[in-house]
């Protein structure tokens, strides 16, 4: 009987330790966030960001290689994979509300592809069997270049660079480490930060605590809420 009752307890306790680690994942990367902050280190929470989506990059360019044809993870939508579809107190959509508030070409930052969180997805069969070492063959010594099909959309203060155009090219670029891509859109998305928290799963309303929307992956949560303290810096 008294082994069972302690069964009970230690299940209990499991299920509460675990859930204690969950919850406190994105805290615990704010409290190491924060002192970046006490420090004016802007530099410091970029490179903070980058490193938070760093797995992700790599496993919508690996995942392809990964599956049979056509049965990869689908590609980044910058839109759906927030997953956010409304801002509370504002009466238009998520997406009209951002389209909005477009940085201006000249301010647009150009993106580096061995540094930034640039976000391709591979998953064209014959592309991902010629995409590795053939552009490093066929440049014989050349630098990867960007070209018209590159395309990126920049959000600032998250600092992410979605490829809308690209893709395959673009992920080769990052593997070697080379290359830069000009942004041709980006949008500043400070106007929902007084309305909407990441709570570590969830998108809340910051007036009522309730839930409106979860993000693809929670990662895009924590870089959010990284952007947050990048703009209580400036």
């Amino acid at each position: 009987m008294w082994q069972k009752v302690l069964d009970v307890i230690l299940r209990r306790n499991r299920r509460s330790g675990e859930a204690e680690q969950t919850q406190s994942e994105l805290e615990c990367l704010l409290e190491r966030a924060r002192e970046f902050v006490a420090k004016r280190n802007i530099h410091a929470l970029e490179d903070l960001q980058r490193l938070v989506m760093r797995s992700i990059q790599s496993v919508h360019m690996v995942d392809a290689y990964l599956k049979p044809d056509h049965k990869a993870i689908t590609q980044f939508h910058e839109w759906n994979n927030f997953g956010l579809n409304h801002i509370p107190g504002l009466n238009d959509s998520f997406i009209s509300q951002v389209t909005k508030h477009p940085i201006q070409k000249d301010f647009l930052p150009i993106a580096k592809l061995g540094r930034d969180i640039v976000l391709p997805t591979c998953w064209h069969p014959s592309s991902i069997v010629n995409l590795l070492g053939r552009i490093g063959e066929e440049r014989k010594g050349s630098a990867w270049s960007q070209d018209g099909n590159h395309k990126l959309n920049y959000w600032y203060p998250m600092n992410i660079f979605w490829v809308t155009g690209g893709n395959h090219s673009i992920t080769q670029g990052i593997v070697l480490a080379e290359g830069t891509v000009t942004t041709n859109e980006g949008y500043d998305i400070s106007i929902i930060y007084p309305h909407v928290k990441f709570d570590g799963t969830y998108w809340l309303d910051s007036h009522s605590d309730a839930r409106i929307g979860k993000p693809r992956y929670k990662e895009i949560g924590y870089v959010y809420e990284i952007g947050r303290l990048i703009l209580a810096l400036k």
